[in-house]
């Protein structure tokens, strides 16, 4: 049989994994060597590990690889996996040793966490989200991606801030809008979180505890005091 598979590495983007290797060293002198990848799930200090569910993809496929490559995708963000590639010919099944196998450790990205407040206008959306409570590094920027709602094949818009918050103008009124967030570190791009709906205003609004809106009652209520006292003083001059 041969022996296990070399220089294993491995890419980590979001919730996907790219795993590759070398062939064994020792291909047992066969021609027919093909690779399996099996996944598990690790939780706690202790590494307490299980397998993979069901939904965990693997493209081109888990079993019988002859290429020295596999795309292991689906997994769940913040998460640590253990990824083992074993290597097998046509006599592996005759051996009582075992197969040749590698393992490569891998953690995935957090993604961030849903919207924590909402400031919404006519033609405009503040929003404002937490980032990830254990980066995979500094967080560099944020990436907001929106679109209309059922809309998202036809047009969509990206934006980057370096703030947990943005306020995205130019919409339209009275119309539904989703907004997704992702953080980006040193390592790359972290996973979307949940989609975020919000619907523009009708008509102009103005935010609660928004230092505009007081001034403009203030003015208000100031042109209405002296607009008062003319038509009172107006009355008494008249009556004279």
């Amino acid at each position: 049989p041969p022996s296990a598979p070399e220089n294993a590495i491995s890419t980590v983007n979001e919730t996907c994994v790219t795993l590759e290797w070398s062939p064994p060293r020792d291909t047992g002198g066969r021609g027919d060597v093909t690779y399996s990848v099996h996944c598990q799930k690790c939780t706690g200090d202790t590494r307490k590990c299980v397998p993979c569910g069901s939904n965990v993809h693997f493209v081109p496929r888990q079993f019988g690889l002859s290429a020295t490559i596999v795309l292991v995708s689906n997994l769940q963000p913040d998460s640590n996996y253990s990824l083992t590639v074993e290597s097998q010919s046509g006599v592996s099944d005759l051996s009582a040793a075992p197969r040749g196998a590698v393992e490569v450790n891998v953690t995935t990205s957090q993604t961030v966490s849903v919207v924590l407040k909402e400031r919404r206008s006519r033609d405009s959306v503040t929003l404002a989200w937490q980032g990830p409570d254990r980066p995979n590094g500094v967080i560099v920027e944020y990436e907001v991606i929106y679109y209309e709602k059922n809309q998202r094949e036809q047009n969509y818009t990206v934006l980057k801030t370096r703030s947990n918050m943005m306020t995205v103008e130019g919409l339209k009124p009275g119309t539904t809008y989703v907004f997704r967030v992702r953080a980006r570190t040193d390592g790359g791009y972290g996973s979307y979180g949940g989609e975020i709906e919000l619907e523009t205003s009708h008509e102009d609004v103005f935010a609660i505890g928004d230092p505009n809106q007081s001034t403009i009652l203030a003015v208000s209520i100031a042109g209405g005091v002296v607009l008062l006292i003319f038509l009172v003083a107006c009355f008494v001059v008249s009556g004279r």
